[in-house]
């Protein structure tokens, strides 16, 4: 955006970073859950209950990889592609990541009512609860982002 002051990009700069860093590290902890106990031998019991062990964890991906991409791509664009030209853009890829990152809570909470109601280990109802929080407050600190975001934009609006 041509009229958005130095000072207010650079705050929004700052928070788009925070925001892509903090993404970043929700991401690595959220794939490391799901394959890491797979990987030493302790896989979760979510699928081992379902019919088709392997339809069981195809439908997991199918489900979970675009919504971990749609926040690889938010990565990228936030620490690559950010600029006062691209604000709106980004505002936008912000707004549809919230709403994925939404969808990946209501996938977590109800597998987590779920592993609680079959008595799973303790270990998964934790972990199932540390991701659905991670999209949840993510998802916050995302619209509260978008809001600034409004902000910088609304100002280069009335600079023109």
């Amino acid at each position: 955006m041509p009229g958005v002051s130095v000072t207010s990009f650079q705050t929004g700069r700052l928070w788009v970073r925070v925001f892509s860093y903090i993404t970043l590290v929700a991401v690595l902890i959220g794939i490391g859950a799901a394959h890491v106990p797979w990987m030493i031998g302790n896989p979760w019991s979510t699928c081992s209950v379902a019919g088709s062990h392997l339809g069981c964890v195809l439908t997991f991906h199918l489900f979970e990889v675009p919504l971990v991409t749609v926040n690889i791509l938010i990565i990228w664009y936030g620490l690559r592609r950010f600029a006062p030209t691209t604000l709106r853009r980004y505002a936008a890829l912000l707004t549809m990541t919230v709403a994925a990152n939404l969808a990946f809570f209501t996938l977590e909470t109800n597998l987590l009512f779920d592993s609680l109601r079959r008595d799973a280990p303790l270990w998964e109802s934790m972990g199932l609860g540390v991701i659905a929080l991670l999209l949840v407050s993510g998802s916050a600190l995302g619209g509260y982002i978008r809001l600034k975001l409004e902000g910088i934009g609304q100002e280069a609006e009335k600079q023109r």
